[in-house]
């Protein structure tokens, strides 16, 4: 039996990642702040963690390309699962109205520091 990779990638996405870099919509908010910054192409929250998807996606259809064996690939494959995961994340939010209840909890605890 394999180690499964979506498994892996919610126990980061959930855990590590979460608790380092917050809701994946804070996180990503960010990631698009910037992208706009360097690139001047606005890109909304969903359109940025699917452009990571992409990234993924090419590392993969190289890794196909080349025959690499399946441990050089499983950590793109976990990152894909977990963008995956992080999409529906921020589509979630977006849809429920609920990032702006994600911010301000993000913004209250800026302020209790």
């Amino acid at each position: 039996m394999w180690k499964s990779t979506s498994e892996e990638a919610y126990s980061l996405v959930s855990g590590d990642r979460q608790s380092t870099y917050n809701h994946p919509a804070v996180d990503y908010s960010r990631v698009a702040q910037l992208f706009d910054a360097l690139t001047g192409i606005e890109l909304s929250l969903r359109e940025t963690v699917a452009f990571m998807l992409c990234v993924k996606l090419s590392r993969i259809g190289n890794a196909l390309h080349q025959d690499f064996p399946a441990s050089v690939v499983r950590d793109s494959i976990v990152d894909l699962a977990g963008y995956g995961d992080c999409l529906f994340a921020v589509w979630e939010a977006e849809t429920e109205d609920a990032l702006d209840d994600i911010l301000d909890d993000v913004l209250d605890d800026f302020d209790d520091r």
